[in-house]
């Protein structure tokens, strides 16, 4: 695999064919918004709302208030969280879907642009949105072991609660450090297998869009071609980590203007969807090389 050719190549597909971008951004879609609500989240903080806070040891004015204040004291705070819960699962489930849907319009764009045919956002898309439920359960597949492990931690927590509640004792330390030994035991299995299906599942992607491959077919088909081309796929991972590195090098004093400035964060969000549009290409074109049999030339008489 020439790799030169193939970066330079990545590029002149997305320069000469804009639309990706713009599907690339709608891929970003995604991180930014993950971004930011980790943002909102770290900078909420409760500020603002220190009259609502209570203290875990309340002090005599919180005793002195009737049964009404008490119970609006210690709900506030807690339908605030449940709100701000409630507003990023209504945001974040269409924007990850949105941009599941676009990473399998991109796929499908840029194979039918490196096979010599004309595409545009729109076909593009549509290709995307055809395979819809099959590229949505390709990207649910990752999260599977890590909602075992929080469903696992939070029975393990609620448990452990109830336990200490009922006895109050010294002689459950060593049940309690026993399961968050067991716990901890348990992510360090999930957490690798999680990791490695969100790396195949970028074949899993092209499977699906350019084979017709159901989900599971797709993971099959998408570990087989990357076991085939596994040095490949290893050093065009690594040539990924490398690109991503010199461009954040090369953007980072833009990028934080650009964030604290908002007027400008189209700006920003057009640089991650161009970022995202040119690695999607790449391994598109890398998927093609490594699958689409060349033509033969005709023999001379």
């Amino acid at each position: 695999m020439d790799y030169g050719r193939l970066l330079s190549r990545a590029w002149d597909v997305i320069w000469e064919h804009k639309f990706l971008i713009l599907l690339g951004l709608l891929v970003a879609l995604t991180s930014s918004s993950s971004s930011s609500s980790i943002s909102a989240g770290n900078s909420w903080d409760w500020r603002g709302t220190e009259d609502f806070r209570v203290p875990a040891h309340p002090g005599p004015w919180f005793r002195e208030l009737p049964r009404e204040g008490r119970a609006l004291a210690l709900g506030v705070p807690i339908a605030l969280v449940t709100l701000a819960i409630g507003v990023g699962v209504a945001i974040g489930i269409p924007l990850w879907v949105l941009s599941t849907l676009s990473r399998g319009g991109l796929i499908a764009g840029v194979s039918t642009i490196d096979g010599g045919e004309t595409s545009n956002f729109g076909e593009a898309f549509n290709a995307g949105w055809r395979k819809g439920w099959r590229l949505v359960g390709i990207a649910a597949i990752p999260a599977i072991p890590g909602l075992l492990l929080v469903l696992v931690g939070l029975g393990a927590a609620t448990f452990a609660t109830g336990v200490v509640r009922v006895f109050r004792a010294n002689i459950v330390r060593a049940p309690l450090a026993g399961m968050v030994g067991l716990i901890l035991a348990l992510a360090c299995v999930l957490v690798p297998i999680a990791i490695a299906l969100s790396l195949l599942r970028t074949f899993a992607n092209r499977a699906c869009m350019l084979e017709d491959l159901g989900v599971f077919e797709a993971y099959g088909r998408g570990l087989s071609v990357l076991v085939d081309n596994l040095g490949s796929a290893i050093l065009l991972f690594l040539i990924q980590i490398a690109v991503s590195i010199l461009i954040g090098v090369l953007l980072i004093v833009p990028t934080l203007i650009l964030a604290l400035c908002c007027i400008f964060w189209p700006v920003l969000l057009l640089i991650q969807g161009t970022v995202a549009a040119y690695f999607s290409t790449m391994w598109t074109l890398a998927w093609r090389e490594w699958t689409v049999a060349p033509v033969a030339e005709p023999v001379g008489n």
